[in-house]
């Protein structure tokens, strides 16, 4: 059983949809890793991530890419009360390398590198990641791939490193003023509820 969108809300099917569970996860990656610039808002009011937005419930920009760069900045980098979407500060309450090297570790198995300037342990560096892990659990280019292994270790790492973000989700819905931000962090929210379920040991 797998997941797919309608309806405004993420729903299960029986119908095997892999690549769609990797599109949002590289959606909501890249929103959540750096501030929208004018060629992914572009992008956003055009097929086929028109559409996608509208299936998962994610509200389409409607602030300027100044507004929403500021909105941003305000949320997660600062000056202060920043909501930093980085699983050490949230686990640990401060910045440490333990769990970025876990992140940089399972990278290292697919060939995966940064897509931008930051940190291993950034939420959207870890569902960024998670796309690909879903991809390489049901790929045909590579026949050595043994997909028992590759499902395990998706599963592994979304227990270490997806597991943790729910109260920065809460956080920064309650706080947003952008309706593009309160929905990415709901949407963000029922989409990990929903993989969660799918990846435990009962559904598998």
């Amino acid at each position: 059983m797998t997941r797919l969108f309608g309806s405004g809300k993420l729903i299960d099917s029986e119908i095997h949809d892999v690549e769609s569970v990797a599109t949002v996860y590289s959606l909501l990656a890249r929103l959540w890793i750096c501030e929208v610039d004018e060629p992914v808002l572009k992008g956003l009011s055009e097929e086929p991530l028109v559409s996608a937005l509208e299936k998962v419930g994610l509200a389409f920009p409607t602030d300027s890419v100044e507004q929403l760069a500021i909105e941003y900045c305000r949320l997660f980098i600062g000056p202060k009360n920043a909501l930093l979407p980085m699983q050490s500060v949230w686990q640990k309450t401060q910045l440490e390398s333990q769990s970025a090297s876990s992140v940089a570790k399972f990278a290292g198995l697919i060939g995966y590198e940064l897509p931008a300037p930051a940190l291993w342990d950034h939420l959207g560096v870890q569902l960024d990641l998670m796309s690909h892990f879903v991809l390489a659990t049901h790929s045909h280019e590579n026949k050595d791939i043994d997909r028992d292994v590759a499902c395990e270790v998706a599963n592994s790492f979304f227990e270490r490193h997806l597991n943790w973000a729910s109260p920065l989700l809460l956080a920064t819905s309650q706080r947003a003023c952008s309706p593009l931000y309160r929905s990415l962090a709901e949407v963000t929210q029922q989409f990990l509820k929903i993989e969660r379920v799918m990846r435990s040991p009962a559904s598998l």
